[in-house]
Order: structure tokens, then sequence, then C-alpha cells
């Protein structure tokens, strides 16, 4: 059984302890010798394992392997694609902590794709699925649940409108784009 002090709360960069007695654990990190808390919450110091840590009453949003993930794309390299996650699907939370993620060429699709760039452009939101969250996020978005849900024409702006499979249209440059598409495409509430 863990001994535990006394809980007490605490504010962000509030000093709960010292390197030398406790580990800076969960919500807490250590800074030239001394442990600070990183968010408000109830302060653990755990005496068996001389852990500081923090037990949230509202815990922050990070990602985690098999989460729906919604994020913009912000650079498309031939052998990957690089995005940020704004939302996690089925929470009305923000997320917090690393939320630059990547999707590797392999994973885009389960069928071969031989250049990202044919597949997303920036801007562009997608639905993905994390596969690692640590040290860095990747996603997949292979499956019709995945892909795009929602793109602009790469001229004008506008949103493009779906006509079948992975074509999509602009209806103002009467323009056809191409894109690695979400069953649900433009039918998603963030």
């Amino acid at each position: 059984m863990t001994e535990k002090k006394e809980c007490k709360k605490v504010l962000p960069g509030e000093a709960v302890a010292t390197a030398e007695e406790y580990m800076a654990g969960f919500g807490t990190y250590e800074h030239d010798g001394v442990i600070y808390s990183s968010a408000i919450g109830n302060l653990e110091l755990d005496e068996k394992n001389k852990m500081a840590r923090l037990d949230f009453e509202n815990p922050p949003m990070a990602v985690a392997v098999g989460d729906k993930v919604f994020c913009e794309v912000k650079d498309v390299r031939a052998s990957m694609v690089g995005c940020d996650i704004f939302a996690i699907e089925g929470s009305k939370r923000g997320v917090t902590g690393e939320t630059d993620a990547t999707i590797h060429v392999s994973k885009i699709s389960s069928k071969y794709v031989e250049d990202a760039s044919m597949e997303y452009r920036k801007t562009d939101l997608l639905r993905g699925e994390v596969i690692q969250a640590r040290p860095s996020i990747q996603l997949t978005t292979a499956g019709p649940l995945y892909g795009v849900v929602m793109a602009r024409c790469k001229i004008c702006r506008e949103p493009l409108e779906r006509q079948h499979g992975s074509k999509l249209f602009c209806p103002k440059c009467e323009r056809t784009e191409y894109r690695k598409v979400a069953d649900d495409y433009r039918d998603v509430k963030f």
C-alpha cells in the first residue's frame, strides 16, 4: 500500500517539493532542484516511491493510442503529411499537450500511395486514428471512416463538393480535385 502525505490543492507554478526529497511525477516538473505544479490539482506526495504528482478533478485531454482525432494539414511532402490536431472525436474539450502529428505515406490508405501530396493538401481538415502517441504522434487514415472531412479549392478557397469516390468539385471555378476522403465528407460536427 502506498503511503501519502495529506493532499492539498495547488496552483500552476506553485513549489510543491524539492528534488532532494521527491521525483517529479504526473502534473509536476523539476527546475533548479525544486518541483513545481504544472496545473491546478490535488498534490499527492507518495512517501513510498518518493514521487510528487497531481490528481486532476478535470484532467487534461491528452491524445492516446486509438483516439479518433481531427486535424488540419500543415505540411505535405512526398513521404509524409504534417498536421495539427485540434479535436478528439467525441470530446467537447480542447486538446492539451502535444498536437503536432504526422502521417507516413504508407499509413494514408489501405491502397498503395506513391506520393502523399496526391491525397492531401495544406489546410485540408481530416480525421485520423492515433497509432502512436509517444515519443511523437503518428496517425493513420487507412479505412473508409478516415481521410479528408473538409477541403477547399486550391484556387478560390471555396469548399469543395464531393461528387463520387475521391473526386471533389469546386462549383465556383468548375475545377475537379482528388483527395483521400472520409465517408462522411462535409457532414462532420467538431
